[in-house]
């Protein structure tokens, strides 16, 4: 009698079929939650090179730009990764880099039928130059 993995005994079949159900959609589910991930981080990046092209223009970043840059994430639907926002202050010269740090957690909820939940750190980097000459006045 030959024996394989879906025709043996009676409901051994059933059971394997349940199991392997099981770790397809684990494996779906947690396909589908990458995929957000990378939204979720395209989104961001994508923001923050509009709060990059505003610091470029007016020299560095002020609390203004981090609450346009808040509200934006907010609209984008991206409150819940608890976003932190940190760049090279305002006045800088013309010609000097600027750098804007975007840091977040984004969590996995694949995971939570089995009883874990992770999260995952988010980061972006943007590097530009400031465009404006500041003339002093002395």
């Amino acid at each position: 009698m030959r024996r394989g993995f879906f025709s043996s005994e009676f409901g051994e079949g059933i059971i394997s079929g349940l199991y392997t159900l099981l770790v397809l959609s684990l494996t779906l589910f947690l396909g589908v939650e990458i995929l957000s991930y990378g939204v979720s981080g395209w989104k961001i990046y994508t923001a923050g090179e509009e709060l990059m092209e505003l610091m470029k223009a007016e020299n560095g970043l002020d609390e203004e730009m981090e609450a346009r840059f808040f509200g934006l994430a907010q609209r984008l639907n991206l409150s819940d990764l608890e976003l932190t926002v940190e760049g090279t202050p305002k006045y800088v010269q013309r010609g000097e880099p600027l750098e804007l740090r975007i840091q977040g957690s984004y969590t996995l909820t694949c995971l939570r039928p089995l009883g874990r939940q992770w999260a995952v750190p988010l980061r972006i980097k943007l590097v530009g130059l400031a465009h404006t000459y500041i003339r002093s006045l002395g």
